[in-house]
């Protein structure tokens, strides 16, 4: 019973590690290239970030005023 509740937030814990994991990489392998194009994706990387986490708030709040 415990391992059917603890199990989907260790998952949730392990896909937020990886989605910031591979956004760092990306980042710094992107400023390694030039500064330029690390700026650029920093912009998308926090715009798709912030449009995620909209996305996922509208949804938990979804039938409420």
């Amino acid at each position: 019973m415990i391992f059917k509740q603890l199990l989907p937030f260790i998952w949730r814990i392990f896909d937020l590690l990886c989605y910031l994991a591979a956004l760092i990489t990306i980042n710094l392998a992107m400023f390694s290239l030039n500064e330029i194009a690390g700026g650029v994706t920093l912009a998308i990387s926090f715009a798709v970030t912030g449009l995620v986490t909209e996305m996922i708030a509208n949804s938990t709040l979804k039938g409420g005023d």
